[in-house]
């Protein structure tokens, strides 16, 4: 038997994929690339360009409403003794306060000039003679004596004394100040030495515009 050989092939094998078939996805690939790359700066300006506006918000934001809503006279009186000499025609009171202000936005003026009174069921007191003495940082000694008409005769009674002083509040970011009053409520006060917390608060003076303004 004769030995077979082995069987030749000849010709050419099956053909490549077309080229047109590799190349047809390519412009997708590209166009999903190239947008990839165009939106990314983008965003990345947007997310910038938004921050920024936020930011820029917030800051004149609080320039606007923080000095003006924020900051307040945080200024507390006490009164630390309070006395009376009394006579047939009047009744001279004096008055010792210690005054705590930690701020130095808010300026108290303690000219006799500016003080008004009320003391107890007295419509007006006469501010006679006033005196400050800066006791520490922060803390300030402040005294007035006052005069009341008639016959004081039941001096241990418990009165309530309301003092008017011209204070300044400066502002932070806006120019100018804020001029006005501020109020002092001191009750249930007793004579002799005793140290009580007094109300306080500060209302500032309508200039002419905000009087003439309809709201």
């Amino acid at each position: 038997m004769a030995d077979s050989l082995p069987e030749i092939v000849t010709g050419q094998t099956d053909p490549p994929p077309p080229l047109r078939l590799r190349t047809s996805s390519q412009p997708k690939s590209l166009f999903v690339c190239h947008e990839k790359l165009t939106k990314s700066p983008i965003s990345a300006f947007c997310l910038g360009y938004m921050t920024s506006a936020l930011f820029f918000t917030a800051f004149f934001s609080i320039i606007m409403f923080f000095p003006t809503r924020v900051l307040h006279c945080n200024v507390t009186f006490f009164v630390e003794s309070i006395s009376v000499s009394p006579s047939s025609s009047a009744a001279t009171w004096h008055v010792d306060f210690l005054v705590s202000h930690p701020s130095s936005r808010c300026l108290v003026y303690y000219d006799a000039d500016g003080v008004y009174a009320k003391l107890g069921g007295v419509s007006n007191a006469a501010v006679l003679e006033t005196s400050n003495t800066r006791r520490s940082r922060g803390h300030t000694s402040f005294s007035v004596d006052l005069a009341t008409e008639g016959n004081q005769t039941d001096t241990l009674r418990i009165l309530d004394l309301e003092l008017k002083l011209s204070a300044t509040k400066k502002q932070l970011f806006v120019e100018g100040d804020d001029y006005g009053h501020l109020y002092i409520t001191c009750q249930n006060l007793v004579l002799g030495y005793e140290k009580i917390k007094c109300h306080s608060s500060f209302k500032k003076l309508l200039k002419l515009k905000e009087l003439n303004s309809p709201f």
